[in-house]
């Protein structure tokens, strides 16, 4: 796996593209069988954060950790799937922790967490993911519901 932000997002600052993101649903409220929802506390959108926030659902496994996925849809882009997934150190540390990805394992990202417990970390999310430090307030990965969390 050899990572790269998305193109799109980097120009953008609307999501894939620059187009806009459906809404997610109200933090606490479980959609569809949301486990995680991700926030923002940022006012700008310059790299295409919107297009990572929202409720995930678990999808399945990837490297012994499970691997969710987002359930709204870029508006425009309904084909676009954002997972949020973790990678082991087979290629390496500096391609290991949490991803946001389009496909699990892929080369397109947007953010990464240099974090290796069972789920995915609160805060350090790195975007973009080669960032040299994670902002604060910048995203924000929470268990609906009081669901089991880093």
């Amino acid at each position: 796996m050899k990572p790269r932000m998305v193109p799109s997002m980097a120009a953008g600052g609307r999501g894939v593209q620059g187009a806009p993101v459906a809404s997610a649903a109200k933090p606490g409220v479980a959609v569809g069988g949301a486990v995680f929802t991700v926030t923002t506390q940022s006012t700008r959108d310059e790299i295409g954060i919107q297009t990572l926030v929202g409720d995930y659902k678990e999808t399945g496994t990837n490297h012994g950790k499970k691997v969710y996925q987002k359930l709204q849809k870029i508006v425009g882009h309904e084909d676009i799937n954002v997972f949020m997934y973790y990678w082991d150190q087979r290629d390496g540390a500096d391609f290991s922790g949490w991803w946001f990805g389009d496909q699990v394992g892929g080369s397109q990202v947007w953010a990464r967490a240099v974090f290796h417990g069972p789920t995915p970390p609160r805060i350090g999310w790195r975007i973009p993911w080669d960032s040299p430090k994670a902002e604060p307030g910048m995203l924000f990965v929470d268990p609906v519901g009081g669901a089991a969390g880093a």
